[in-house]
């Protein structure tokens, strides 16, 4: 097992470090849903499979499997359920709240078009939408925070 560390750099640029190299790469979600990368050494398209949080990744002839560990997450206090990341790049394709708006459990908040298949970003508590940070039609990259819940007041 190979540690890789992704750090999302905005425009669908991405920071890169394999063992003891660290490169830019530009990620492009083609209309097939494969992933264009390009890097300075060339371009390369890959076909990535989405099974919790593994990814099987075909490059050309390769295979590879892909676990998602989020090390700044696994540091932080359970408030990290208040934002809400896309889990791929992809395209809103629906956003069904609003900035203030009351949410439930389970409830669908938007979803995301990604490899020809609907995401649905669904709240993980009650709460409210404190930030909106995604349009419909909107392309993000994976790992990008969407929606930002906060706790409902009691009382």
């Amino acid at each position: 097992m190979r540690p890789v560390e992704l750090v999302p750099l905005g425009s669908g640029r991405y920071r890169v470090t394999v063992d003891q190299s660290t490169f830019e790469i530009t990620v492009e979600v083609l209309e097939d849903g494969r992933l264009r990368l390009t890097h300075d050494r060339g371009v390369s398209v890959l076909q990535v499979t989405d099974s919790d949080r593994k990814r099987f990744v075909r490059i050309g002839s390769a295979d590879f499997v892909v676990e998602r560990v989020d090390v700044a997450r696994a540091g932080r206090a359970r408030g990290s359920e208040d934002r809400l990341e896309s889990p791929m790049p992809g395209v809103v394709t629906k956003v069904l709240v609003a900035e203030g708006d009351d949410v439930k459990k389970g409830q669908a908040l938007l979803a995301v078009e990604a490899m020809k298949m609907e995401h649905l970003i669904r709240a993980p508590r009650d709460g409210r939408v404190a930030q909106l940070r995604a349009r419909a039609g909107e392309m993000v990259n994976g790992g990008v925070p969407l929606v930002e819940l906060q706790a409902l007041e009691s009382g």
